[in-house]
């Protein structure tokens, strides 16, 4: 159904999930409507700024226990109040919820690394800082020794207590 491809930008790969399936129109409107206001947000003219390349690059479909989420990527040329032209990478985040598509986040960047390094640190499990650290590996286990410890001993007192009791 899914099927791992790589997005490459200037020597950054990311891996991502992508369907073939066609979103509704209503969808594409959303994602385009929500780029739109991205654009304004930032002060943008609406009329003379357009978006560019709208694509669906990652989906986590929804399931019985968790909701779905969905990103899309875009390029924008945006006209500040000064007619300059700038060349802005967005990325739109939906929550899918009971098939309802809710906006989560919106970014946008003057770079397109920083956009990929945004869509990477989204779509791919992150690791638990707390236990990454050598020190709190140490501590963690050092605390299951001690347990470990003190249960063996507890219950070697308990089994000579029984058997000295009879």
């Amino acid at each position: 159904m899914a099927e791992d491809v790589p997005l490459t930008y200037e020597g950054i790969e990311i891996m991502t999930k992508t369907d073939k399936i066609q979103f509704s129109r209503q969808i594409w409107q959303a994602a385009s409507e929500h780029a739109h206001r991205c654009l304004t947000r930032l002060a943008f003219c609406p009329d003379q700024s357009r978006i560019e390349n709208l694509r669906h690059v990652h989906l986590v479909d929804e399931s019985e226990s968790a909701f779905g989420r969905q990103l899309w990527c875009f390029e924008a040329i945006g006209t500040d109040a000064a007619g300059r032209r700038h060349l802005l990478y967005g990325v739109l985040e939906f929550s899918i919820q009971y098939g309802l598509l809710e906006a989560l986040q919106t970014g946008m960047f003057d770079d397109i690394n920083d956009r990929e390094i945004f869509i990477r640190r989204e779509t791919q499990p992150a690791q638990s800082l707390a236990y990454s650290y050598t020190s709190t590996k140490f501590w963690i286990y050092a605390a299951w020794c001690s347990i470990s410890i003190l249960t063996a001993i507890w219950l070697a007192a308990l089994v000579n207590h029984l058997y000295t009791a009879k």
